[in-house]
């Protein structure tokens, strides 16, 4: 029984409350949205909301969509083909439909990225393209009205059907200018307005209202209630059709005009007619019609807007199109907060344009307000109807009135700059404290504060001294600051209260004191925090009291025990409080603070810790409030003065909003290349590529309430550590995301400090094709080969490495044997020549005797095997000297055909004896003149030619010459020997290799290295020498030699020389360490009837130049003792002038550079004839060089 009584109790208190509550005035006062707001036109024809909660706008430039903070508009290139928009619709299946001036019916997709244009290019059945109305029904039909060519149906399968005004069909429309459509909520029936009447639709017909019953035809607007009622704008007066089909006149009238209302544009939730009346907007409840000012911040002034639609969006919030004055707009919560503000020449209203002191009204059991400001007039306010009183003008003269207090004996206590004013009102008597009267003079400055204690004396303060009263208003005491009593130098007074105890406290920038009575003094209270602040608030709880403190932006709680304050909770800029100082503090009934700032009005609930700052979008006046306390009406009502006027409000009127708005993701888009791509907002999985980047997401909060105080939040699972805040901005961006899968969370939290459920969108960032799990087993694949080719490469590297090794060591041991070979050569040629010298010469000699026939056969034999020889050793140091890459070409402008001529006659007698035939061709276009080594051209002729002669039994022997392609020679040597086979042209060009090996030697001699000479040779001149053979048919040996043409050298025939004249005896000094060799010389020189002095080394040649003189010296290189160079410089430095002749048996070619540098005028090789002997000493008197 006691918790059933408790429960009535608590029933009856909230009835009671909610009548109070009622009883609040509700004056509206909308707000204009224009093209300043980012509206593309001022001229706005129609309004809808899709499913999500955006605001759908048509105007005469474009198509808007306001989701409380800003416009996406549509214009032509963005889709639309007309910028002028009658009408806007979503239907039942979120498409938007819009009806434009010239372009038809158009209906954007539910992802809104495309249009679907329906006019009469399109469909055959629509008659015209101006369209002035759109609407649907539930069973899916859409309809379409246009300006001449009738009503239009668009049926779910896409089906277009046109219904036209048809002369004497009653069943048909009224007229084909269709300007308004409405849909019966309740059965879906739908109404036409047009110029010439109105009908509804019956299924297969239309069934006109009476023309009689309309005073008007011609429809301006049409509205469809929840109650099945019609109402009709026309000009005069507008209609409604009843439920029972009476037609009647609009029961109101304009309250400023005293016209008929024009039309009824909307009914809201809450019961309440919203009214087009020539004086602009009206609004009735309860039988109660009151006009609303409309002020336009574009006008500067108010206006008068002409209504084309309204509309009452899911949240209560209220919306008025207007054809000439923009958008306007009530917000859901616009019944919290009442305005009173001061208009000219309207004394209903206030008489203070900004109230600053504000003190309840309880005399005699009152229940107002008594309000005192700017104006100086002490005005009384019933809180209940908002009636206004100006119950005492010229307070204090021009001054204005700062403080206002209501004794217990029904006195009104006023403050104002310099002077304390007591006002009766029954009586009307006033009595006035100045600053600098004689007895109890008010304190100096501006009285703002008061106070009555228990004992009816009254407390009063200015900002810097506080004053004591009695009743009558005798002086009792004053503090100032900085007299010692506990107001420092610096201290300000911002309010007085009254102590739980019955004392008196005092705030301030000194903080929290009390008045000790006993030492007449302030003093601080125990516990209280020691910042500067600017209001307290005593709450009465079930464990004593609770009391608020409010500094510069911190709201602190603490529990009073009768002696001290013990903290309880704290709240400051972190849980969303204004970091500015508050004007004044104080709790209702339900324990919700309230605070009055700079920054508008702050709600605070210590049961769930939420801060509420209310704004002028929230139906605020200003969020300006003064710095003077607030004061609640013994009803509950709150009244505080702002900047634009007076707010009241009763604080369990505010109502919070309901349930949470809409979150939606308004655009998603990201850079792909260089391009912006847009992706489906509605999408909740996203495909995205590994080179996207700068991922923008978007997202909106659908609730017009305060938008401009939503604010979002992000958080990327995957990526972020926590919760991202963004602010107001509702937009992040994701420079660059990894390859992965994640989610992404929105949230946003309301301007009641709610958040909303999150939206969730899955990003799936695709790997790049080199991180897929077919390209990481590639990979793998590609790595494992990789390591394998890595190891075969690798062996492959050693194996090349020891080969290299091996060919650098077998290189090392050939470099080795080549030296070795070339010095064993050249000292075999060294060791040879000296005994072949000996040879040669003395067969030379002895051939020069009178021999027998037989033995002049011996000694020729002898010669022409020493001559073999010779050609061995030559042909050996030849091929060394190839292998050693010395080889030295002596290129000399030559005449090929002389040249071919010599070796042709040299031959031609040996093939003679042979018994074979020798033929020479030269073709008439072959050069005649070359640059080239003729002697090494000669003996590769003479090799090949001595070859085929030697091998060819029977048959001829051929030499031919052509021109080669280009530049150079061709040169043929052909015979009709035995020929060879495969395997005999295989090693033919072998060192030391004949065709038949032992066989040839043994029958043909030879060495084998003639033809790898010519090889060599021809390879040395940039040629080469190819064999074509056929056992039994011969052999064709062809050179080419790419040889450049040359000029003749002069008129001197080439090999042609002058007669060799008659020499005279010289006087000869022969150095030689060989006994046999110099016997040899001396004797050939002898022949020659020269004088001989022969000398074994070079002292005895030194000795002998010093003694004798000598026309010329023949010198040995490789002397005994000191060599033939060095005896050829001391020669030169003892003053021997005759021309020195080398004569030596080395065989290496740095032997004749050297010899020529040491000061020898002449170089021979050993061995030597007398005909060389001759020549040489030919060639060095008549002052030649012959090598």
């Amino acid at each position: 029984m006691r918790g059933l009584a408790t429960w009535i109790g608590l029933c009856l208190c909230g009835l009671l409350a909610g009548m109070a509550v009622a009883a609040v005035p509700q004056l509206p006062q909308p707000r204009q949205i224009s093209v300043f707001d980012g509206l593309p036109s001022n001229r706005v024809n129609a309004l809808a909301e899709d499913r999500q909660g955006y605001l759908w706008i048509a105007t005469r430039d474009g198509l808007a969509r306001y989701d409380g903070v800003g416009f996406r508009i549509w214009r032509v290139g963005d889709g639309l083909r007309d910028n002028f928009i009658w009408s806007v619709h979503v239907d039942a299946q979120d498409r938007v439909w819009i009806g434009t001036q010239n372009a038809g019916l158009a209906m954007l997709d539910v992802e809104r990225e495309a249009f679907t244009w329906y006019d009469r290019n399109s469909h055959a059945a629509i008659a015209g393209n101006d369209v002035w109305s759109v609407a649907s029904t539930p069973d899916g039909d859409v309809w379409f009205g246009t300006a001449e060519s009738g009503l239009h149906r668009i049926s779910p399968d896409g089906r277009v059907r046109q219904y036209a005004h048809e002369p004497g069909n009653a069943d048909s429309l009224p007229s084909n200018g269709v300007s308004h459509l409405a849909v019966d909520r309740r059965d879906g029936t739908l109404w036409i307005g047009t110029k010439g009447g109105v009908a509804r639709w019956t299924g297969s017909g239309f069934a006109r209202l009476p023309v009689d019953a309309l005073p008007s035809l011609l429809i301006d607007g049409l509205t469809v209630d929840d109650g099945g009622e019609v109402w009709m704008g026309m000009h005069g007066a507008g209609m409604v059709r009843r439920v029972d089909g009476r037609i009647e006149r609009l029961p109101w009238v304009d309250p400023v005009l005293g016209q008929p209302a024009l039309h009824m544009l909307l009914e809201d939730a809450q019961g309440a007619r919203w009214l087009d009346t020539r004086s602009g907007l009206a609004w009735e409840r309860d039988g109660r019609v009151d006009n609303v000012p409309l002020y336009s911040t574009t006008s500067r002034g108010l206006v008068r807007p002409a209504w084309s639609s309204a509309y009452e969006d899911r949240e209560g919030g209220l919306w008025f199109a207007s054809s000439d004055a923009g958008l306007w707009h009530l917000p859901a919560n616009w019944r919290n907060f009442t305005v009173l503000q001061r208009r000219l020449g309207d004394p209903a209203s206030p008489a203070n344009a900004f109230v600053y002191g504000v003190a309840p009204a309880t005399a005699a059991g009152g229940r107002g307000l008594w309000l005192v400001g700017s104006g100086g007039v002490l005005d009384w306010m019933d809180p209940e109807t908002g009636s206004i009183e100006h119950r005492f003008t010229e307070v204090c003269g021009a001054l204005l009135v700062t403080g206002v207090l209501e004794a217990r004996d029904g006195g009104v206590w006023l403050g104002c700059q310099d002077q304390l004013v007591r006002f009766d009102p029954l009586s009307r008597a006033v009595r006035r404290w100045h600053a600098d009267g004689s007895a109890d003079a008010a304190p100096p400055g501006r009285i703002a504060h008061f106070v009555e204690l228990q004992d009816r004396t009254l407390w009063l303060a200015t900002l810097h001294s506080v004053q004591h009263r009695d009743r009558a208003g005798r002086v009792l005491d004053t503090v100032h600051r900085g007299d010692g009593r506990g107001l420092g130098f610096n201290d300000s007074v911002e309010q007085l209260a009254r102590a739980p105890d019955g004392g008196l406290w005092l705030v301030g920038s000194g903080g929290l004191r009390t008045w000790n009575d006993g030492l007449r003094r302030f003093e601080a209270i125990p516990g209280a925090p020691g910042i500067a602040l600017q209001g307290v608030a005593i709450e009465a709880s079930g464990d004593g009291h609770r009391i608020w403190l409010a500094g510069n932006g911190v709201l602190s709680v603490y529990r009073w025990d009768g002696a001290s304050l013990h903290h309880l909770d704290t709240v400051d800029a972190a849980q969303g409080l204004p970091t500015v100082a508050p004007g004044g503090v104080l709790v209702d009934d339900a324990g919700v603070v309230w605070m009055t700032t700079a920054r508008g009005l702050v709600r605070f609930d210590p049961v769930t810790r939420r801060v509420r700052v209310y704004g002028v979008r929230d139906g605020l006046p200003s969020h300006e409030f003064s710095e003077y306390p607030m004061q609640m009406s013994p009803l509950g009502y709150v009244a505080a003065g702002t900047a634009d006027g007076l707010l009241l409000f009763h604080p369990r009127q505010v109502q919070w909003t309901q349930g949470t708005p809409t979150l939606a993701v308004e655009s998603i888009d990201l850079r792909r290349g260089d391009d912006r791509v847009s992706l489906s907002p509605l999408a909740t999985q996203l495909e995205l590529r590994h080179d996207d980047r700068d991922l923008r997401v978007v997202a909106r909060l659908l609730s017009f309430t305060d938008a401009h105080a939503h604010r979002y939040r992000f958080l990327l699972e995957g990526d972020d550590a926590g919760w991202v805040e963004t602010g107001a901005a509702g937009e992040r961006i994701f420079p660059k995301l990894a390859p992965g899968r994640y989610r992404l969370q929105v949230q946003a939290r309301t301007a009641d400090d709610a958040w909303s459920p999150s939206q969730q969108l899955v990003l799936h960032v695709q790997p790049p094709w080199w991180q897929a799990a077919w390209a990481q087993l590639l990979f793998v694949a590609l790595a494992v080969l990789l390591v394998l080719w890595i190891g075969r490469a690798y062996r492959g590297r050693l194996k090349r490495r020891h080969a290299w090794q091996l060919n650098e060591q077998k290189r090392d041991l050939a470099e080795q044997a080549s030296l070795a070979k070339t010095r064993f050569l050249a000292t075999l040629g060294h060791e040879v020549r000296t005994p072949m010298t000996g040879v040669l010469g003395m067969s030379e000699l002895l051939l020069g005797t009178e021999l027998e026939p037989r033995q002049r056969g011996y000694a020729d034999a002898i010669r022409r095997a020493g001559e073999h020889l010779m050609r061995l050793v030559n042909d050996a140091l030849d091929l060394a000297r190839i292998e050693a890459g010395k080889l030295e070409l002596d290129a000399q402008p030559f005449d090929l055909v002389e040249l071919l001529d010599e070796v042709a006659g040299m031959v031609e007698p040996m093939a003679r004896q042979r018994g074979l035939a020798f033929r020479r061709h030269i073709d008439a276009d072959t050069p005649r003149w070359l640059l080239g080594d003729a002697g090494r051209v000669r003996q590769i002729l003479l090799n090949l030619l001595g070859n085929a002669i030697k091998f060819t039994e029977v048959g001829s022997v051929s030499l031919q010459a052509a021109p080669m392609a280009g530049a150079g020679v061709r040169l043929v040597v052909s015979d009709t020997g035995p020929g060879l086979n495969d395997e005999q042209k295989a090693y033919l060009f072998r060192r030391f290799e004949q065709a038949e090996g032992v066989r040839t030697a043994s029958r043909y001699g030879g060495s084998g290295l003639g033809l790898a000479i010519c090889q060599e040779l021809a390879v040395a001149m940039r040629g080469r020498i190819e064999l074509d053979s056929t056992p039994g048919q011969g052999t064709d040996f062809t050179v080419d030699l790419p040889l450049p043409g040359a000029q003749p050298p002069g008129t001197r025939p080439a090999n042609i020389r002058p007669p060799r004249p008659a020499q005279r005896p010289l006087d000869i000094l022969l150095v030689e360490d060989d006994a046999t060799v110099a016997e040899v010389i001396v004797g050939l020189l002898h022949a020659q009837g020269h004088h001989v002095v022969h000398v074994p080394h070079g002292l005895a040649a030194l000795s002998e130049t010093t003694a004798s003189r000598f026309d010329l010296a023949l010198l040995d290189l490789d002397l005994p003792g000191i060599d033939g160079l060095a005896l050829a410089r001391q020669l030169h430095a003892c003053g021997f002038t005759a021309p020195l002749l080398a004569v030596t048996a080395r065989a290496d070619a740095d032997a004749e550079p050297a010899a020529r540098a040491a000061g020898f005028d002449m170089f021979l090789r050993k061995p030597v004839t007398g005909a060389l002997l001759a020549d040489a000493i030919d060639a060095l008197l008549a002052g030649d060089e012959v090598s």
